[in-house]
């Protein structure tokens, strides 16, 4: 399971410190997958919405023209 190189940096880390080592690396991998997850299902999401066919930037133009003109 683990690479020999890396149970051997990890037995050179006081003990202590090893249980907060490996929690923090769990947690990164965790969190990780959670937002890869997210962007998949973003993905899968947003092939199902229809294209939107206006100039947002021009939209936004006008508005900002009307609110602040």
């Amino acid at each position: 399971m683990w690479e020999d190189s890396v149970w051997e940096q990890l037995q050179q880390i006081p003990k202590g410190e090893r249980s907060r080592l490996v929690n923090e690396a769990v947690g990164r991998t965790l969190e990780l997958r959670r937002r890869e997850q997210a962007m998949q299902e973003m993905d899968r999401l947003r092939g199902k919405l229809p294209r939107i066919k206006v100039d947002v930037v021009e939209e936004l133009r006008k508005d900002r023209a009307r609110t602040h003109g």
